[in-house]
């Protein structure tokens, strides 16, 4: 097994009821060669942060530590870890949140994976192994080259061009995935089309989350939420797509207030139940001015 070291940063808001189960899987599956461990706390609310700090302890997890940023974002909480956080030592880092599991050994092997790939290879995404379409979400890693904020592997190279380049992700931009899979595909050149070998992957190594229920008021609220971020997401879309990546705005609020005004037009394809759903996380985030 390769000698290669890597660091792991997982996002968490407001993740107390979580957390012990995904950090635990961190520590139980990584080895020596793990350089370090950064559990990213953005804006949260709850007890996340003395939470990890706990386990940190319990775990004897030395190679943790625990960053808590006051701005209640992931795109920023990505920005900061990339851009003033991550250094360039480590061959991998892995990029993972804080809701899921792990599969055994997954971060020796994954990074095993993509320090023997050829120069063009950006990301290992991990696998989705978990969930009622799971055999549709593998077919988006396997066939389209997609990867997961769940768990996917940067390789040092591709972190160097993103620094170069000076990408960063809009704060308050929804659907996070399909943006840096878009990045990642392309050079961070958004051309229609990937580019040949940029995300890899390895079968059966991966992660695993719960299946929402419908007889659970949280996982409701959950999913109504994923509705939302996605659907909002795909509008957003449309104007990034018009704009270069150098010249994306630090915040999508100017945009959010143009999709506010044509709602109507922009959200027609919509049923009433999800228009709603947009159109009230779309309030919040003009509110807070993101």
């Amino acid at each position: 097994m390769t000698q290669a070291s890597y660091n792991i940063v997982m996002f968490a808001y407001n993740e107390a009821n979580n957390l012990a189960n995904s950090v635990t899987a961190v520590a139980n599956n990584c080895d020596n060669n793990l350089h370090k461990f950064y559990l990213m706390a953005n804006g949260c609310t709850d007890k996340t942060v003395e939470v990890a700090e706990a386990l940190k302890r319990k775990l004897n997890f030395d190679k943790m530590e625990v960053i808590n940023i006051e701005l209640g974002d992931k795109c920023n909480a990505w920005n900061h870890y990339v851009h003033n956080v991550a250094d360039e030592e480590p061959l991998c880092h892995f990029f993972v949140d804080a809701d899921v599991i792990f599969s055994q050994q997954c971060f020796p092997l994954l990074v095993e994976k993509i320090a023997k790939a050829n120069d063009s290879c950006h990301i290992i995404a991990g696998m989705p192994l978990s969930g009622r379409n799971l055999e549709f979400y593998q077919s988006l890693v396997t066939e389209r080259f997609c990867f997961f904020g769940n768990l996917y592997g940067m390789h040092q190279r591709y972190l160097k061009l993103v620094k170069e380049k000076n990408f960063k992700l809009p704060i308050g931009l929804n659907w996070i995935d399909s943006f840096l899979t878009k990045a990642a595909n392309t050079d961070i050149q958004f051309i229609q089309r990937n580019l040949p070998d940029r995300v890899i992957h390895l079968s059966g190594v991966g992660f695993h989350f719960e299946s929402l229920s419908p007889f659970n008021w949280d996982d409701i609220k959950l999913y109504k939420n994923r509705i939302a971020r996605y659907e909002l997401g795909k509008i957003q879309e449309t104007y990034l797509d018009d704009i270069a990546a150098n010249n994306w705005p630090a915040t999508m609020h100017e945009i959010n207030l143009l999709i506010a005004e044509s709602f109507e037009q922009k959200t027609e394809a919509l049923g009433l139940v999800k228009k709603y759903l947009v159109k009230k996380r779309l309030g919040r985030l003009i509110a807070k001015g993101k």
